[in-house]
């Protein structure tokens, strides 16, 4: 008798607790009045996001930092979205965007706003269009041009801008991203006539005087480096912390040079040594004073 008691209180309790997760799930889950776009029945709410009942339609409550409302899933189902703020999860930047339904029509996408900007007055170098200025860049209404208004720590002005696509741009101020270096150019054309790109400057180069160790020709100062016209020689002007003259050049092609001081790169303390020409006679290399006692 008892065990059959008990039976019946473990069947009792079980269909309690299964009333009860119903209940909360009914609780949990709120139904919003719209219609999925893709199978046409509810879109519910379930706490963190909104969903279709039939699993066709999915989005979560808060999209990129922003929190999604009821009013809005409505205007981005119906193509309707305000401009809304975002932030970015690569670099933390917000930026502005409409809600739009994906192309599967299986849960929400971005349409970012329209910039038309300001026109430039000037003529895109492919297709004839305007090139207009959105604040960030210069671009054609057709999309056949495009560069940004800041090119390696340069604003570009609007006025620069016409002189690089006449071919006629002055010597600007650049910065290089790998070694925060400054260096000058000239703004051209690329190939493809869509964008800009830098031109670096031809060194004039400087006539040393000095023979090629290897070919005979003449060897030239081109402000970093010595080398041979027919690129048969080349060494730097700087190696390891000294800056190699001409002279001193000289004596090591001619196998005299004097005992010199350079850095070390590993611990950057100074060491002795002479320039000599290496085996393939394409450049130099060091030798050792012999430190007998």
């Amino acid at each position: 008798m008892k065990e059959l008691n008990d039976s019946i209180l473990a069947l009792v309790m079980d269909d309690t607790e299964e009333k009860l997760m119903a209940e909360n799930t009914e609780i949990d889950k709120e139904e919003l009045g719209l219609a999925c776009p893709k199978c046409g029945k509810r879109i519910i709410e379930d706490g963190t996001a909104y969903r279709c009942e039939a699993g066709d339609f999915k989005c979560g409550k808060e999209i990129l930092g922003t929190e999604i409302s009821r009013d809005e899933l409505q205007k981005a189902i119906a193509g309707q979205s305000d401009e809304l703020g975002f932030r970015s999860s690569k670099t933390g930047k917000t930026f502005l965007a409409r809600l739009v339904l994906s192309e599967a029509k299986d849960s929400l996408d971005f349409r970012f706003s329209d910039r038309n900007g300001e026109d430039s007055g000037l003529k895109c170098p492919k297709c004839g269009g305007k090139i207009v200025d959105d604040g960030k860049a210069y671009k054609c209404e057709s999309g056949d041009f495009k560069c940004w208004k800041i090119i390696r720590g340069h604003e570009i002005t609007r006025e620069e801008l016409q002189k690089a696509l006449d071919g006629k741009s002055d010597e600007l101020g650049f910065t290089s991203r790998d070694s925060g270096k400054p260096y000058k150019g000239r703004l051209v054309l690329n190939e493809a006539k869509d964008g800009l790109a830098v031109k670096l400057d031809s060194r004039k180069s400087d006539d040393t005087g000095l023979k090629c160790p290897k070919c005979g020709g003449k060897i030239i100062d081109d402000g970093k480096a010595y080398k041979c016209e027919s690129g048969d020689f080349k060494c730097w002007k700087s190696i390891r912390g000294h800056e190699v003259t001409r002279d001193e050049l000289q004596k090591a092609i001619a196998g005299q040079s004097d005992e010199l001081e350079f850095i070390s790169h590993s611990t950057g303390n100074p060491y002795n040594g002479r320039l000599v020409l290496n085996e393939s006679k394409d450049g130099l290399a060091f030798e050792f004073p012999d430190r007998r006692r």
